[in-house]
């Protein structure tokens, strides 16, 4: 993973090298070539091309789910939708979109299991286990705007889009050819399977296209939508955000109680559509070390050390991680919840704490997991808590955990359900 500066990629890029002092000489056909040599030299496991045309079907497919309301919860409305599938919307200038993937995987993540390797430990999901790859990537991405410029002049204008900026980052990997669509709705980028993470360099360059990757490489398995906990992918390339674990690990405010059961032991994120694809058992680990497991975290958490982590703490181990964006007390509830689902009574003192926290949220999802301990030493917390409670939210879920209250569950969606 290319961390150096543009010096360093200089002295590791032949190609690089022999490029600097021909710029004004080259053909659109050269150029191309180059970044995408330069590309691959930096560390970037593929690359291709595209230009900045609207991605019109993306566009149709997304107001149509919109309608649907399998977006609901997520950043997409019929104005951002808009700007996400219109380049030239957020960067007039812009002609070109030299998309680009890096495996994520590392040996560590082997084999693809969803299971915690302890019966009291939570799952992070392998593209969160490592460092946050929006900043890996944009310091990749940054290095390639160097390489280019020093190419291409330095009136080049350019824009580094890494997931947070206004762009489909799959719609133009697969225009771009560099990877196809599975019925999961992840990108496969070939021997590296679907464990990459994708990320764009948008230039006013005129570069040569490349030839879009194929749409249709799954066949006839429907494996990932066969095993979906929650019925998330609802048919072929079409995923409900309203109830795709990975999303539900990233809302705001109250899990609904239907799905925190579903959560098992994620404490952020979902592999499970990944792990089973049969696409991704021959998928080569990228190795990078920037990706590789934190020491202070590890592959699997240990639920006990961060259910009442501190603020200090969070920011020293969480807050590095893709999961910390989503902040301390979201990740200390979705641990919270975790701990409810294993059920260890081991857990017991610790939830009691947390029950006793000041946030209203933690103190909500503590008395569920309790309830779902049900041992004497869970109950006897939550019949104190009943007395002394004030906020209404934390009474409704300390109830319901005492068997007090039962609420009517929603009906699981089904495939095709709108």
């Amino acid at each position: 993973m290319p961390e150096a500066s543009y010096q360093n990629a200089l002295i590791a890029c032949p190609a690089l090298c022999a490029s600097v002092f021909a710029s004004e000489y080259m053909t659109k056909a050269t150029l191309t070539d180059d970044i995408k040599n330069i590309a691959i030299e930096l560390g970037f496991h593929a690359v291709g091309i595209t230009t900045t045309a609207p991605f019109e079907e993306a566009e149709r497919i997304l107001i149509g789910r919109y309608k649907s309301g399998f977006l609901q919860g997520s950043s997409f409305n019929p104005d951002s939708i808009r700007i996400y599938t219109h380049p030239r919307l957020s960067f007039a200038k812009a002609s070109s979109i030299i998309a680009v993937a890096i495996s994520y995987l590392t040996d560590e993540a082997l084999p693809y299991a969803d299971e915690p390797a302890g019966p009291s430990r939570g799952i992070l999901a392998r593209f969160s286990r490592g460092l946050d790859y929006h900043t890996a990537l944009a310091q990749s991405l940054s290095a390639l705007e160097c390489a280019v410029r020093r190419i291409a002049g330095k009136n080049l204008e350019a824009r580094c889009w890494v997931d947070t900026g206004p762009l489909l980052d799959r719609s133009a990997a697969i225009r771009a050819g560099v990877g196809s669509p599975g019925k999961n709705t992840c990108v496969y980028v070939g021997k590296y399977g679907s464990w990459v993470v994708l990320g764009e360099l948008v230039t006013d360059l005129d570069l040569e296209p490349d030839e879009p990757a194929s749409l249709s490489i799954c066949g006839e398995c429907e494996e990932c939508i066969r095993v979906c906990p929650t019925g998330a992918i609802r048919e072929p390339y079409a995923v409900d955000m309203r109830i795709c674990l990975s999303q539900v690990t990233q809302m705001k405010g109250f899990i609904p109680r239907w799905l925190r059961s579903k959560l098992g032991a994620r404490v952020y994120g979902c592999d499970t559509c990944q792990s089973v694809c049969p696409l991704n058992r021959s998928a080569i680990p990228g190795n990078l070390d920037v990706f590789r497991p934190l020491p202070k975290l590890g592959a699997y958490l240990e639920l006990l050390s961060l259910v009442n982590i501190s603020p200090s703490e969070f920011k020293r181990t969480v807050a590095l991680t893709t999961a910390g964006w989503i902040g301390r007390s979201r990740f200390r509830r979705n641990v919270v919840v975790a701990m409810g689902n294993i059920g260890d009574p081991a857990f017991v003192p610790a939830l009691c704490e947390a029950l006793r926290d000041p946030v209203p949220l933690i103190r909500a999802h503590a008395a569920w997991s309790l309830g779902r301990i049900g041992t004497r030493s869970a109950r006897l917390p939550l019949e104190k808590a009943l007395a002394e409670e004030t906020d209404d939210r934390v009474i409704e879920e300390v109830r319901l955990a005492l068997g007090e209250e039962h609420p009517e569950m929603p009906e699981m969606p089904r495939h095709g359900d709108s």
